[in-house]
């Protein structure tokens, strides 16, 4: 967590559980990055990432690197949730949006 604050990223993660749900598990494990609530799944839907196979609403996992314009810069999505993006790859795309002249 600590390369990605000092590439400039704040860290979030959106889940389809319900908020009393996500509220309890982020004060049981600590959590220090920002978790938000999608439990009708319309984030997912709008990235094109929601995992139509299940019943409940999830994603596909997925990582995605924001500009502060909001413009997807880095998307890396898998159907197998043990499929995820190298961490030294992500800060990488972090770093790229802090210094835009080593694009």
């Amino acid at each position: 967590m600590e390369a990605f604050e000092e590439a400039g990223a704040e860290v979030w993660a959106i889940t389809g559980d319900d908020p009393e749900r996500v509220r309890s598990f982020w004060d049981a494990e600590a959590l220090s990055m920002t978790v938000l609530s999608d439990p009708e799944g319309s984030t997912f839907e709008s990235y094109g990432i929601r995992n139509l196979n299940h019943k409940k609403v999830v994603p596909h996992p997925t990582v995605i690197v924001v500009d502060t314009e909001g413009v997807a810069r880095f998307v890396v999505s898998d159907d197998n949730y043990k499929v995820r993006p190298p961490s030294l790859a992500v800060v990488s795309a972090v770093e790229r949006l802090s210094h835009p002249e080593a694009r």
